[in-house]
């Protein structure tokens, strides 16, 4: 079956490249054609800029870009060699027999300035496949009134629906639209599949930092972690010119995590990771939307998180199959 990727392809985002590559490869590896639809909207890559026309109006910031723009050179070249790994169609292609829309936050609103139809079956492309929805999140971002006419519509797009979080699931429910829960496509994958696509790193014996959304307690946290047990501390930046280290490329992100002695993140994807590898870590609250998918996930690991996510990729792999041979 030919099968498309409509998600966060292009946002050079390590848990956005990740989940897509995953999701990709786990299509792959079920006999499919699989190709990643090449929809890069502004909203996506403008965050990831090296150059930004915001520096001519404020020298300062372009100085403080420059200090770091040897790092996000290489850091920008390193996610563009992750991409290349992937065939691109385009986003006129309509010769898909089915899209899978997803994993990420395709659905958060905060993100895709509104509803973005691309992300709701709404494109011509759309119009003869069979549209699924895949670990799909909102970001626990909940719709007003409006929205929600505008969405359930679109919904009506969906041959399947399957969502990422529990809190989602069950305003769908309560609205009547019938969903699956799905698990992320890193977790689905697994470590036989991130162990192909990581790149080796030499760092040992550090603590590894990575804020998805900035909070002063991870720093401090590592930092007690790092001296009480004679170790370095790694903080990777989240984006070219945020603070940490910006010279890694996603795959060597993977080799980060599953080496580290320690992590310490407010990170859905440096989370789910580190779980699939087993490396020790702290999640921290940032009081923020942000804390429940990550809530969510380790709510659903329970006590033994590896005979958990047995089961729930069993279960999600069921649905993609189910999903793909149905009627």
């Amino acid at each position: 079956m030919k099968i498309g990727i409509l998600t966060f392809h292009a946002a050079k985002n390590y848990g956005a490249v990740l989940q897509c590559r995953c999701l990709y490869e786990v299509l792959k590896s079920l006999g499919h054609d699989v190709s990643v639809i090449d929809y890069r909207p502004d909203y996506l890559t403008e965050p990831y800029r090296l150059w930004k026309s915001s520096f001519l109006k404020h020298p300062g910031s372009l100085i403080k870009a420059s200090v770091k723009m040897a790092g996000a050179i290489r850091r920008d070249k390193a996610f563009d060699a992750f991409e290349k790994e992937l065939d691109l169609s385009s986003p006129d292609d309509s010769s898909f027999d089915a899209i899978f829309y997803g994993s990420d936050q395709i659905w958060n609103r905060n993100i895709s300035n509104g509803i973005d139809p691309v992300f709701y079956a709404g494109a011509p492309i759309a119009a003869k496949a069979r549209n699924i929805a895949y670990a799909a999140s909102d970001g626990d971002i909940v719709p007003g009134p409006d929205e929600q006419v505008v969405i359930r519509r679109y919904l009506h797009n969906f041959h399947r629906i399957g969502v990422r979080e529990k809190s989602m699931q069950e305003r769908m429910d309560a609205e009547g639209i019938p969903s699956a829960l799905n698990l992320d496509p890193v977790l689905l994958a697994g470590t036989e599949i991130l162990d192909q696509i990581c790149a080796p790193v030499e760092e040992r014996n550090y603590v590894l930092t990575y804020e998805a959304l900035d909070d002063p307690k991870v720093l401090s946290l590592a930092r007690n972690i790092a001296a009480e047990r004679n170790l370095n501390v790694i903080s990777v930046a989240r984006s070219p010119f945020a603070k940490g280290q910006n010279k890694y490329g996603p795959a060597e992100f993977i080799s980060l995590i599953k080496h580290a002695g320690h992590v310490v993140t407010t990170s859905f994807h440096a989370t789910a990771l580190s779980v699939l590898y087993e490396t020790s870590f702290d999640f921290i609250h940032t009081g923020t939307h942000a804390d429940g998918r990550i809530d969510s996930l380790l709510d659903s690991l329970g006590d033994n998180p590896q005979e958990s996510l047995k089961k729930q990729r069993a279960l999600s792999f069921d649905y993609i199959r189910e999903a793909l041979k149905e009627n």
